[in-house]
């Protein structure tokens, strides 16, 4: 049931359509029969911070004011009266709301669920599934990336950079995964078929041209995936058979597919390219894959971590464009010895970090900002402890920097603080996990290879973002950097 839509930063307040169950708890006239008094109300679900107006109470012909009817909820702090006749949702969980007219109560059950259940962070943009599986996107919107331009405004650089700094729903779609790359977006639906749009320099949208792609389409080669990661300009996903394909920019060997590949795409060079998925060689079942500006790494379903691109600690000597200070690129995925086996990978520019079944962190790759969070700025080609040890939940690694969720749910963040990636409220460097402000309890967070920011779902079931702001990406209606989380504003808190 829709019952809620916001955009362009404006609250459609829902009204819920059906009579609720009544329960006579009285009788004023004993002796005359009496028409039990109806409220246009029935089960629901709200979102947090989501506003429900009680429609008018009626008595056969008689309308009924609801300033005249006694409210209470069972549960408070998950939804909470304002005013005579509006409900407010406060806190994910299951409340019973009782309205009482003249001796009879209607009850009805709302259920209040988080704002978003999943976001992605690209480069310059965000987007986030609802409880409802709505998708929206907020951040840069120069190539489509966030959907089609109802929203979007000037962004600080002027008027050819649009933007938007509050989430705009993307229609046409209802997806149970979301990845953001550089400047395009890809999901998955319910039967795992994968969509993308946005930029498509390098035919990282998978749709078998170099066209941008301005509305959801379909990657062609009619796979069903499971899981779906973002590069920069090149996209990889699980199939259902745990095999793994990728598709877009090709000039490391980031698609993994063994050789170079056979189309040219000239956005910044005459550079190999694939506009079509490409098996990933070697043969390994896949369990998560990371991706990058350069490397994609994954861990397979035995616990062991692979990487393949530039600088993963090979060189299989084709067509590879080295930078300086680069060691070499390689098109077929290498195996990264670990002491431990992986639970999960993720990747920043250049370090990457994997997760242990036990929880504790490896790193390796440069440190140059203390991304490894060891307290130091040593740098290794090999994995090696990372944050002093601790046991983390989750892990995801920023462009130049890493967090983590601890056990209890709090997050940490460690590496380059300039643009406030760290969240503490500092925009400092720092090289041992520091706490993110405000107390937060996360169930997930996001980030990537190519992001300067991080967004996360609080246990409160509000979304926030902190880190580089300048283009709306944090989602609060601002175009500034925060080194505190900031609220995404999918509701505007009451």
């Amino acid at each position: 049931m829709r019952i809620f839509q916001r955009m362009q930063g404006r609250n459609t307040v829902g009204r819920i359509v059906l009579t609720a169950t009544a329960i006579l708890v009285g009788c004023q006239y004993a002796s005359e029969p009496r028409t039990a008094p109806t409220l246009a109300l029935r089960d629901t679900t709200l979102l947090v911070d989501e506003k429900l107006v009680i429609p008018v109470a009626a008595r056969g012909t008689e309308s009924i004011s609801p300033s005249s009817i006694a409210f209470a909820s069972s549960a408070p702090s998950v939804i909470s009266l304002r005013g005579p006749d509006t409900v407010i949702a406060l806190g994910p969980g299951t409340a019973t709301l009782t309205t009482t007219l003249d001796g009879v109560a209607t009850q009805v059950t709302v259920t209040v669920a988080p704002q978003f259940t999943q976001l992605a962070t690209g480069e310059l943009h965000a987007c986030g599934i609802t409880a409802r599986s709505d998708l929206y996107c907020w951040g840069s919107a120069f190539y489509g990336e966030t959907g089609p331009p109802s929203g979007t405004e000037d962004c600080i650089f002027g008027p050819y950079f649009q933007c938007s700094a509050v989430p705009v729903r993307v229609p046409g779609i209802r997806p149970v995964e979301i990845v953001a790359g550089d400047m395009h977006t890809c999901a998955l639906d319910a039967d795992g078929a994968a969509y993308c749009w946005g930029a498509n320099f390098y035919g990282q949208t998978g749709t078998g041209s170099e066209a941008d792609v301005p509305l959801p389409t379909a990657v062609v080669g009619g796979h069903r995936f499971t899981h779906l990661v973002a590069g920069r300009m090149h996209t990889c996903g699980i199939t259902t058979s745990r095999d793994a394909y990728c598709w877009g920019w090709d000039w490391t060997g980031a698609l993994g597919a063994g050789d170079v590949s056979p189309d040219r795409c000239d956005f910044f060079g005459h550079d190999p390219c694939s506009p079509t998925p490409r098996l990933v060689v070697g043969g390994h079942q896949w369990a998560q894959l990371t991706a990058d500006d350069r490397a994609t790494c994954g861990v397979t379903t035995t616990h062991q971590l692979y990487c393949w691109g530039l600088d993963v600690g090979g060189d299989d000597g084709q067509y590879c464009q080295v930078p300086d200070n680069f060691s070499g690129c390689t098109r077929t995925p290498l195996l990264i010895t670990s002491a431990t086996a992986s639970k999960a990978i993720s990747i920043g520019d250049v370090h990457r970090c994997e997760q242990a079944l036990d929880g504790t962190l490896e790193c390796w790759g440069a440190n140059y900002w203390g991304m490894f969070g060891d307290g130091t700025v040593n740098s290794s080609p090999t994995p090696v402890p990372a944050a002093g040890g601790a046991r983390y939940a989750s892990l995801m690694a920023y462009r130049t920097g890493t967090c983590a969720l601890a056990e209890d749910r709090h997050a940490q963040c460690w590496g380059y603080g300039g643009n406030g990636a760290i969240g503490n409220g500092a925009f400092d460097d720092a090289l041992s996990p520091a706490d993110v402000s405000g107390g937060y309890r996360f169930l997930d967070l996001a980030s990537s290879g190519s992001s300067d920011f991080v967004c996360g779902v609080a246990t409160t079931g509000r979304a926030y973002c902190w880190g580089w702001g300048d283009f709306g990406q944090l989602g609060n209606g601002a175009f500034l950097s925060s080194s505190d989380p900031v609220p995404v504003r999918l509701v505007p808190t009451p």
